[in-house]
Order: structure tokens, then C-alpha cells, then sequence
């Protein structure tokens, strides 16, 4: 969809320096987005997987109405995993992943002086891909930064399409047309979803594992599947493939589950840390051919 001079004159997209992401300006997201607008940005979603933009005011109500125009949102389908919480908000598809001191286990007990107990690094959440242990895995998820640490809790992104193209022939020859497991909780059964998945808006191959929610691949033992997906983890997030988000308050983040998985990085839990959190509902995994 073409968009008209008045929309593309200010908006500008420029790639970061690593294998994943872009900065976009130019754009209010308080605003409701021109729908020329979202086709681009979807497009370029697909190619660098992930999306910045600084410097944000925005709502519950806009930051919902941003992600819809992406697609029909959805909550969260286990509440209070990975601190998922949707007890403050006003919509039931929004919701925060909140951190702060808190005299709780979680946050660690005071100590006989009465300060908190440091927790460095405590934060750290392992690469995985939203919600693919689902049936239909969601395909786009918006972070919005409201209180950040004064450091560390960096997200990282990998770009699956670049890292399933840089593959050796023999390697893309041996996962053709698998299939793996993935599972995360006793609540939902496990799923298989296949190994190369197909981007539906630009036909691109795409590694679909993750080495957080990834168990097994179906046709092999144990001991061969473990060897496979370790290579396909160890190859897929070598720093040419990724790209680290340090976050500051009002930045807004949108990305493609469909071809990036991520990584929170560790920070002290004692420190407040408060993102907002959106997603579009998912759709079924297209399969390489």
C-alpha cells in the first residue's frame, strides 16, 4: 500500500548496526496510525523483526489501540507468569511486568539492618519466543517502558530469518520438514510446530526454536534431538544475529514473534522496573516446504 507524501515525509526507519531491529521517528504512537503506515512497518517487521520508538506518552487506551492496528488483541493465557500481571489495568489485554522492592520472597526479606537484600541479576529472563508453546503462537507483542532500573534489564532480540539463512546447505538439509515440541506449563498441553517456518508477508525461511520453551524434535532420540537443538541455539544467537535494546522511560517497543525470539537481561530486583505489555492474538505456524 502506497503511502501518501504527507505520512511518509516525516516518518523515518533506520536499521540498527546489529543483525535484528530499527529505530522509527516520525511517529506519535498516541495517535491513531494511517493504515499505509502499518503495512510498512509490518513489512519491515518481518525483515528486522523488531521496531524502536523513543520518546512516547502513551496510555493503556493508545497503546491498545496502537497494537490493534496490527491485529486482534489477546491477554495473557497464563496470568502471573514471568510477573504478567493484569490486576492494575483498565482493559483485560493489557497488562504489566513490574518489579520493585517488595519485603516478599520474590523481592527478597529485609535484612537486620532493615535494608533489602541485593539481587543482581536476578531479572535475567532466557531467550524464548512469546507464547510458542501455544497452538497458534501470538505474532506481534508491544513493550512500553514506564520505570527502568538505573541499570541493566537490556532486552536482546535474535533475528531467526538471518541466522536460518546463514546455515550451512547440510545443516538446512538435515532439519527440513522436522517438527518439535514445545512446552512451558502442566496448564497447556505441549505443541509441535515445525523447525523452518515460512513468514507469511515476505515468504522468508525462519528457524523457529528457542531455547527456552524448545524441548524435543519429533523424529529423533533424546540424545540427538539434545545435540541438534543445542547447535541450532549456539548458532542462532551469535552476536551477528542480534541486537541489545538499553531501555529509558517513553520507549516503545514492537516486534515479530513470528521471526525473532528474546532475552531479558539481569538486573537488581530490589530496583523498580515497570514495562506495559500488549500483543496481537496468534495464527498457525506455515510449515517450509
Amino acid at each position: 500500500m502506497m503511502l501518501d507524501p504527507s505520512e511518509a515525509a516525516t516518518l523515518q526507519i533506520i536499521p540498527t548496526r546489529g543483525g535484528a531491529g530499527a529505530e522509527v521517528t516520525g511517529i506519535d504512537l498516541s495517535q491513531p496510525p494511517a493504515p499505509g503506515i502499518v503495512e510498512q512497518l509490518k513489512m519491515v517487521l518481518a525483515d528486522r523483526g523488531v521496531l524502536l520508538f523513543r520518546n512516547q506518552d502513551l496510555s493503556e487506551s493508545d497503546q491498545v489501540r496502537f497494537i490493534r492496528a496490527f491485529g486482534e488483541t489477546m491477554g495473557h493465557p497464563l496470568p502471573g507468569v514471568g510477573g504478567a500481571s493484569p490486576k492494575d489495568s483498565r482493559e483485560s489485554d493489557v497488562f504489566y511486568l513490574t518489579h520493585g522492592v517488595e519485603d516478599s520472597e520474590e523481592y527478597g526479606k529485609k535484612s537486620g539492618d532493615g535494608e533489602y537484600k541485593k539481587k543482581i541479576g536476578e531479572g535475567k529472563l532466557g531467550w524464548h519466543t512469546d507464547l510458542q508453546y501455544m497452538p497458534e503462537p501470538q505474532v506481534y507483542s508491544l513493550l512500553y517502558a514506564i520505570e527502568i532500573p538505573p541499570e541493566g534489564g537490556d532486552t536482546e532480540y535474535c533475528n531467526l530469518g538471518a541466522a536460518y539463512e546463514a546455515l550451512d546447505e547440510e545443516t538446512k538439509q538435515r532439519i527440513a520438514g522436522l517438527g518439535c515440541v514445545h512446552w512451558y506449563s502442566r496448564k497447556i498441553p505441549p505443541v509441535t510446530h515445525p523447525v523452518v517456518r515460512v513468514h507469511p508477508l515476505n515468504g522468508r525461511k525462519i528457524l523457529y526454536v528457542s531455547p527456552g520453551l524448545s524441548r524435543k524434535i519429533d523424529a529423533m532420540d533424546e540424545k540427538e534431538s539434545k545435540a541438534l537443538l543445542q547447535k541450532l541455539f549456539d548458532h542462532c544467537t551469535q552476536k551477528r544475529f542480534c541486537w541489545t535494546h538499553s531501555w529509558s522511560v517513553g520507549d516503545a517497543l514492537i516486534w515479530d514473534n513470528r521471526c525473532t525470539m528474546h532475552q531479558r537481561h539481569g538486573f537488581d530486583t530490589t530496583q523498580r522496573r515497570v514495562v506495559r505489555r500488549t500483543q496481537t492474538k496468534g495464527e498457525p505456524v506455515i510449515a517450509a516446504s
